[in-house]
């Protein structure tokens, strides 16, 4: 009994705290308008987080307040919705100034460790990034092409192996893509990676980690609190369990291609070897300790995005023709020269970006200058938002994507042939291609995007060369997108799966 009024008076104390600090204290933007708060608890967080599909409430909200607008979040705390260009551009740019949650950081942290590209700040993350670029350039890239096309084939003999016509096309997608990186990045085969590792890479990672009503809670208390910990949750438990295989699975094979460079002998063509091969800053250490985030960023990043393209392609049967003819028709070996194919990938990535929503949270007083004037419930309007300490801002990567004035009419609709015919809208970059923000921007942008774009290019290329893919006849087309950690495709039941009808083409 003295536990439970123990814990019942923290619980009121906490309470009273947040109530205190929150309302004692208010957002800037708290004129900014907005839609409604359903909940005290947790504002209009679920609604954002955990819509079904993904994207319900955003998509509404970006068309009715525009793209700069006022949420609540959890407490009555008041957030600020951006994917306005001018000031999605200039938070990513101040990385020193606008920061991941505590609680975010504290997850790349477990993923990560204490020496991950996506930890490190300052200094020591600016010598990192530069010397592992020497791996992504456009010129290294090119140099995992074959290695690229050999995994891609693998797919194909495994799709043409399969007895069944319709087949869960995410059973070939995932594991296609963590072969590619596995080779492509250690020169080593998916079938010599250890189970349980692989085990917690297609599956229980992205399970372990999707949003949830008491995730949500947890990363609002993280910013009201910022010196807690969360480590004992159970996610952070699986992703230290993976950073620890994958740093035993980089070292062994950092050493292994060291010895052989050091006896004379061609240690491969991999990511690797390249990097051993440069003689950068780099120590072997610093290499090993990116080999998780090299696999996890790159595994359903990459899966999804052509699961979701496969699966529209699959309900426009006319348009997945004209691709297969221009694969057909192309015989050069640059994948750049097709058109089509290449408007693929970036609709894909356009409508199905990976990070959908990005969380910073201000760590100094600051001003947002936005592209276009705000309208604030006073009637006044205003072209920039000062933010104060500790104010929380969404960076709505998804409605980014959707805003007409940038992508021509129809944004809501999967439709490549934008990408052809001028309707896309030229203007200032802030994504590192084609002007989107799958790969987001500034100092942090994916260092992998070049990497990300040429294996979809040789996948693509190699399955709609090969095979016809169509909606199942008789399973309703019921998927829809959810959010977990990264967009995927979901039946009604909230599982990975998207059946398709495969056929080889003669």
């Amino acid at each position: 009994m003295n536990y439970l009024l123990a814990f019942t008076s923290l619980a009121v104390a906490v309470t009273v705290y947040i109530t205190a600090s929150v309302f004692t204290r208010k957002a800037s933007f708290r004129a900014v308008p907005g839609p409604p708060s359903p909940s005290w608890i947790f504002g209009n967080m679920l609604q954002l987080w955990i819509s079904k599909p993904y994207g319900k409430y955003e998509f509404a909200w970006l068309k009715q307040y525009g793209n700069v607008y006022r949420l609540k979040g959890c407490f009555g705390r008041n957030c600020l919705m951006v994917s306005d260009p001018r000031a999605v551009q200039h938070v990513l740019n101040n990385v020193d100034t606008f920061r991941n949650s505590p609680l975010l950081a504290q997850f790349f942290y477990a993923f990560d460790g204490p020496k991950g590209v996506q930890v490190v700040r300052g200094e020591e993350h600016r010598r990192l990034r530069t010397a592992l670029n020497v791996a992504f350039t456009a010129s290294a890239v090119r140099q995992y092409q074959e290695i690229f096309e050999n995994v891609a084939r693998k797919i194909s003999y495994k799709l043409e192996a399969s007895s069944e016509s319709v087949v869960d096309i995410c059973q070939f997608i995932g594991p296609g893509t963590l072969a590619a990186i596995a080779e492509v990045v250690l020169d080593c085969p998916v079938e010599k990676l250890d189970e349980e590792l692989v085990h917690l890479l297609l599956t229980v990672i992205a399970e372990g980690t999707r949003p949830t009503p008491i995730s949500v809670i947890a990363n609002a208390l993280s910013t009201l609190f910022p010196r807690l910990n969360w480590s004992l949750l159970p996610a952070f438990g699986l992703l230290r369990k993976a950073r620890e295989l994958c740093t035993r699975l980089g070292t062994q094979v950092i050493e292994e291609k060291a010895a052989a460079l050091e006896g004379g002998m061609d240690p491969g063509n991999d990511l690797y070897a390249y990097l051993l091969r440069q003689n950068t800053t780099l120590t072997k250490e610093d290499i090993a300790t990116q080999t998780c985030v090299l696999l996890v960023a790159g595994l359903d990043t990459t899966a999804n995005t052509l699961t979701f393209a496969l699966l529209e392609l699959a309900r426009n049967p006319e348009l997945q023709e004209k691709i297969r003819k221009e694969i057909h028709s192309m015989t050069t070996s640059s994948y750049d020269s097709k058109p089509l194919l290449n408007a693929l990938i970036k609709e894909s990535l356009r409508m199905f970006p990976a990070e959908a929503l990005a969380e910073r949270v201000a760590v100094q007083d600051t001003v947002i200058p936005l592209t276009d004037s705000v309208q604030t419930m006073a009637g006044e309007h205003v072209d920039h938002i000062p933010v104060r300490k500790g104010d929380v801002l969404l960076i709505g990567i998804a409605s980014y994507q959707r805003d007409k004035f940038r992508w021509g009419e129809n944004p809501d609709q999967f439709d490549p042939l934008r990408w052809v015919d001028g309707r896309v809208k030229q203007g200032e970059a802030i994504g590192p291609y084609a002007n989107l923000l799958s790969f987001l921007g500034g100092p942090r942008t994916c260092l992998g995007w070049r990497f990300a774009v040429m294996e979809m290019q040789t996948i693509f290329s190699e399955l709609l060369g090969n095979f016809s893919f169509a909606l199942a006849e008789d399973k309703p087309d019921d998927l829809f997108v959810q959010l977990a950690v990264t967009l995927q495709p979901s039946d009604a039941n909230g599982q990975k799966v998207v059946p398709l009808r495969v056929t080889r083409l003669l």
